[in-house]
C-alpha cells in the first residue's frame, strides 16, 4: 500500500510539473495553478477505481482552457495534454465498455465547441468550427489512440494470462500422469516382490515341515519346526494380503521368473528383428533382477511400437554394476497408428531404476534410433533422491512447475524489456534536452549586449568601432517581426539581459560600414515598457 502511494505522488509530480512549468511562463493567476493541480491530482487518485471519470476530469478543464484562450493572443496552454495522454492509456488498460469512452469523447468535444462559441462570440462561427476539427484530429491522436494502446495491451496480457494459464494446467496434468505410472510401477514391484518373497518363504515352510517328521530329532526341536513352519505360512499368508493391496489389478502374463534370454526369444517370435549379447557372470538381487527384465521388456515394446522393421539389440553386462542397454535403429516402416501410452512406460522404468539404486537415461540417437540405457549395483542399493519438481525426467507434481518458473522468467524479461525501451527514449531525449539547452544558453550569455553598452553606440559610427563594443556571438533565435531592412542592410540582434529575464532584444543595422540604425525590438507577447527600454 506505501509503494502504491509513493506510486500516486510520483506520477502526480510528474503530471504537474509541466503545469506548474508553464503557468510560471505564462504567469498565469495562482487560481488557476493551483486548480490545474488540484485536477490533475484528483484524476490520479480517482484512475485506478474509476479510469474514465478520472480522464472526464483532466479532458473537461483542458476543454474549458482551450475554449477561453483559442483565438486569442496569450497563447494556448498544453500542460494538462500530457495528463491526458497518460490518464488515456490507463484508462484503456482498466475500462472495458467501448461505449463509455465514446460517449466521454464525443460529450467533451462537443462541450468545448459549445463553450467556445459563448464565451467568445466575436470569432466567426466558420473559423471557431474549422478550429474545432483541429481539436478533433488532435483529440483522436492524443485520446484515442492511447486509449486505445492501452486496451490492446490489457487485452494482449489477458491472453497471456490465459495461456500460461492452461500451460500449467496441462503441465499439472502430465505430472498426475508421471505420478500415476510411477504408482503403477511400484504395483508392479510390489508384485514381483510378492513372487519371490512369498515363493521363499514357502520353501522356509517346506523345510521346516520336513524338520517336523524328522525321527532324529526331540520333540522340543520338532514343537520348534513348527512353530517355524506356521510362522512362515503365516508371513506368507499375510504378506499376500498386503500386497494384494498394493499390487496392479490386471493380471501379469509374463512368467515370474523368466529371464532375458526369453524374453529376447518371445519378442523376436513375434517378428521382432533383435538380437540379444549378455556378458558376466555376477548374481543379482531378485529386485535388481526383475528391473533389469523389465527394462528390457518395456524397451523391446516401446521399439514394437515407435520403430516397426527396425533392428533392436540388447546388450547386459555384468561387471562392477549390470548395465542394461537397449538400442533400436529406427522405423524401417511407416507407424500405423500413434501409440496412445504417451511415453508413460519411461516414467515407470526410472521409477523402478531408482528404487533399486540405479540411474536410467533414455533418448533418440543422433544417427538416428533410440537408446535406452540403465545402470544398477548388483546388489540393490539405496533410491537415489526422487528428482525436484520441474526437472526431468519424472517430477513429482509438487512444488512450481517448468511452466510456472517460465512464466515468471519471461515477465522478469518482458519487464526488463519494456523498462529498457521507456528508460532509453527518456534518457536520450534528455541528453538531447540538456545539450541543447546548454547550447542555448552558452549563445544567450554569450549574446549580451548591455543597456550602456547599447546607449553608448551613435548612428554613423564604423562598423570596425562598434564590434569592439559587442558581445562574442549573435542571438540564434531573434524574434519575428514586419521590419524587412534594405538589400544592402546587415542586421544583428543582441539580448540586453540574460536569456528570459526581458520582454526586448537590440537590433544593430550595418551598410557600407557604419551603424546605420539601432532599435528596440519586442520579443515578447507585452510590449516593452519605456523603463525596460532604458
Amino acid at each position: 500500500m506505501n509503494w502504491r502511494r509513493l506510486g500516486d505522488v510520483g506520477l502526480w509530480a510528474a503530471l504537474s510539473f509541466p503545469v506548474v512549468a508553464e503557468s510560471g511562463a505564462r504567469q498565469d493567476p495562482w487560481v488557476m495553478r493551483l486548480a490545474c493541480i488540484a485536477v490533475v491530482g484528483t484524476a490520479v487518485l480517482l484512475r485506478r477505481s474509476r479510469p474514465l471519470l478520472a480522464l472526464a476530469l483532466v479532458s473537461s478543464a483542458e476543454s474549458a482552457i482551450l475554449a477561453f484562450s483559442l483565438g486569442t493572443r496569450n497563447g494556448v496552454p498544453i500542460a494538462l495534454v500530457f495528463a491526458m495522454i497518460v490518464l488515456s492509456y490507463l484508462a484503456g488498460r482498466r475500462e472495458t465498455q467501448l461505449r463509455h469512452f465514446v460517449m466521454l469523447c464525443s460529450w467533451t468535444l462537443l462541450g468545448m465547441l459549445v463553450l467556445s462559441l459563448v464565451v467568445r462570440p466575436e470569432v466567426q462561427k466558420t473559423e471557431a468550427v474549422l478550429t474545432w476539427l483541429v481539436m478533433l484530429l488532435l483529440a483522436l491522436l492524443l485520446v484515442v489512440l492511447p486509449w486505445l494502446i492501452g486496451r490492446y495491451r490489457a487485452q494482449q496480457l489477458l491472453l497471456t494470462s490465459a495461456g500460461w494459464e492452461r500451460a500449467e494446467r496441462i503441465e499439472r496434468e502430465q505430472q498426475m500422469a508421471v505420478a500415476q505410472e510411477r504408482l503403477r510401477e511400484r504395483s508392479r514391484i510390489a508384485q514381483d516382490m510378492h513372487d519371490s518373497v512369498g515363493h521363499e518363504l514357502s520353501l522356509i515352510a517346506l523345510r521346516a515341515a520336513a524338520l517336523e517328521l524328522d525321527p532324529a530329532l526331540r520333540d522340543e526341536q520338532r514343537q520348534a519346526a513348527t512353530s517355524l513352519r506356521e510362522a512362515a505360512a503365516s508371513a506368507t499368508e499375510r504378506l499376500g494380503e498386503i500386497i494384494g493391496v498394493l499390487r496392479d489389478s490386471e493380471a501379469t502374463t509374463v512368467p515370474r521368473d523368466e529371464t532375458v534370454a526369453a524374453l529376447v526369444e518371445r519378442a523376436a517370435a513375434s517378428g521382432l528383428e533383435v538380437r540379444l549379447v549378455e556378458e558376466g557372470a555376477a548374481e543379482l538381487a531378485p529386485m535388481v533382477d526383475r528391473a533389469v527384465h523389465r527394462v528390457v521388456q518395456e524397451s523391446l515394446t516401446n521399439a514394437s511400437k515407435h520403430a516397426p522393421g527396425g533392428a533392436v539389440s540388447v546388450s547386459v553386462l555384468r561387471g562392477d554394476e549390470v548395465i542394461v542397454t537397449v538400442v533400436d535403429t529406427g522405423a524401417a516402416r511407416p507407424v500405423q497408428e500413434p501409440s496412445a501410452s504417451g511415453g508413460r512406460g519411461l516414467d515407470g522404468l526410472r521409477e523402478r531404476v531408482r528404487l533399486v539404486g540405479g540411474t536410467l537415461q533414455a533418448g533418440p540417437r543422433i544417427g538416428g534410433g533410440f537408446e535406452v540405457r540403465a545402470a544398477m549395483p548388483h546388489a540393490g542399493g539405496r533410491p537415489e533422491p526422487e528428482p525436484s519438481a520441474g526437472a526431468a525426467p519424472g517430477p513429482e507434481p509438487k512444488g512450481e512447475g517448468g511452466a510456472a518458473v517460465e512464466r515468471d522468467r519471461v515477465r522478469r524479461r518482458a519487464r526488463r524489456g519494456l523498462v529498457t525501451a521507456v528508460v532509453a527514449p527518456l534518457g536520450l531525449g534528455a541528453v538531447i534536452g540538456v545539450v541543447a539547452l546548454g547550447y542555448y544558453l552558452v549563445t544567450g550569455y554569450s549574446s549580451i549586449l548591455r543597456p550602456a553598452a547599447y546607449d553608448g553606440l551613435t548612428l554613423g559610427q564604423a562598423e570596425n568601432d562598434v564590434r569592439r563594443a559587442l558581445p562574442a556571438m549573435e542571438m540564434i533565435d531573434p524574434p519575428s517581426e514586419s521590419f524587412t531592412p534594405p538589400g544592402d542592410w546587415a542586421c544583428r540582434y543582441y539580448r540586453p539581459a540574460e536569456p528570459f529575464s526581458t520582454n526586448y532584444v537590440y537590433r544593430l543595422c550595418f551598410a557600407g560600414g557604419v551603424l546605420v540604425d539601432k532599435a528596440v525590438v519586442q520579443s515578447g507577447s507585452v510590449p516593452p515598457t519605456p523603463e525596460s527600454t532604458r
